[in-house]
């Protein structure tokens, strides 16, 4: 299935930069392991902006060859997916909201209204 990703670039950025995965860790006092984990995550990890921040000024810190300062979007990737589509009944396709669920609490609803006026105007 197609969709809208978010990429994670930190192993080109620190391939870019010459920024070893072990200097990393030692630079955010972070183990090395958890540096290894963030660097081979093919879609962005959960970060809180402290990490984030953390890992910039840590990846500008040890960066060779810098030209400019290296920021979150830096690390981070947009790969847009196809535009879904849209049928008469505007469903859109793929979808996994439960469409029909709700046309039929719709439905439902409306029913209940228009028997709550006839039994009113009688």
């Amino acid at each position: 299935m197609n969709q809208a990703l978010i990429k994670w670039r930190l192993k080109e950025v620190m391939a870019r930069h010459n920024v070893k995965a072990r200097d990393l860790a030692a630079e955010m006092g972070v183990s090395a392991n958890s540096v290894s984990n963030l660097r081979n995550a093919r879609t962005m990890p959960r970060l809180d902006g402290e990490i984030l921040n953390n890992l910039c000024e840590s990846l500008n810190r040890l960066a060779q060859d810098l030209e400019g300062e290296i920021t979150p979007s830096d690390l981070i990737g947009y790969v847009r997916g196809p535009n879904p589509v849209i049928d008469e009944n505007f469903e859109i396709k793929g979808a996994k909201a439960p469409t029909q669920q709700k046309k039929s609490r719709v439905a439902s609803s409306e029913t209940e209204k228009e028997n709550s006026l006839l039994s009113t105007a009688a």
